[in-house]
């Protein structure tokens, strides 16, 4: 599967754990929005899009299923936050 994605919003000057959030294109056919990138203790991290449930809990609304597919996401997304933000 051809995974791209691209950063659509950086948070690296501020103070907190988020970074960056991003879209995610699966085969040029499907798009994920509010893919998030989080600075934790073991480093960058990836997290699919979430809602808050009744309960509190927050909760994927999708993820991928295979760890193949989790990681191309996750390599995707840390590769596009990696590279240097364009100015227009």
């Amino acid at each position: 599967m051809k995974v791209k994605a691209k950063i659509v919003a950086r948070y690296g000057n501020q103070e907190g754990r988020l970074k960056a959030i991003a879209t995610v294109c699966l085969d040029g056919e499907f798009l994920v929005t509010g893919v998030r990138v989080v600075d934790c203790q073991k480093g960058l991290t990836v997290f699919m899009p979430s809602r808050e449930v009744s309960t509190g809990e927050y909760r994927d609304i999708c993820f991928p299923i295979t760890s193949e597919l989790y990681k191309q996401v996750r390599d995707s997304v840390l590769d596009a936050y990696m590279q240097p933000e364009v100015t227009e």
